[in-house]
């Protein structure tokens, strides 16, 4: 089995894009946040169906997407966090539930599994972190600010119960 593999390779980029999104989140350049945003999207839209039609499908790099995935939605929680947009445990959540999974995934013999809360969580993960960009870039007011802090918390909660309905598989 081969780890670089041009899917592994667009997993991988969302880590390395993660640090540069949040210095442009944190430095109010709008258009260089929503553009590393956008090849984030793209690259987590692409890696999947890349490696099913290349048949490069493989736990390993089923768990380098999700992982790629909890490292650039925590690390943009966290920059939000900071700035005041989001909770403080959004980001830690996030990262506990990704680490239970791993750890669930290793011990089914490196098979991932997933739920449906888990998935939808995945795709909320990257909607918050979309909204915190326009909401600080391009929106900012207090409703807005409130609104999106409000929904933080209602991501946190689904994110807990994704973590003991996990728990509760085993």
């Amino acid at each position: 089995m081969r780890f670089l593999t041009l899917p592994n390779g667009l997993s991988i980029s969302r880590v390395v894009l993660a640090a540069p999104t949040v210095w442009a989140l944190l430095h109010d350049r709008a258009a260089l946040t929503i553009g590393l945003f956008v090849i984030v999207i793209a690259s987590d839209l692409m890696d999947g169906r890349i490696a099913r039609q290349r048949q490069d499908v493989s736990p390993i790099g089923t768990l380098l997407d999700h992982g790629s995935d909890a490292v650039f939605v925590v690390a943009l929680c966290a920059a939000g966090a900071w700035l005041a947009l989001l909770p403080i445990a959004l980001p830690v959540l996030i990262a506990c539930a990704f680490v239970q999974y791993a750890f669930d995934s290793r011990g089914l013999g490196g098979k991932p599994r997933g739920s449906w809360l888990g998935r939808w969580n995945g795709i909320a993960y990257f909607t918050i972190v979309g909204l915190l960009i326009a909401v600080h870039h391009l929106a900012t007011n207090a409703m807005l600010d409130s609104a999106l802090y409000g929904l933080g918390w209602l991501l946190a909660v689904t994110t807990v119960m994704s973590i003991v309905l996990r728990t509760l598989r085993l």
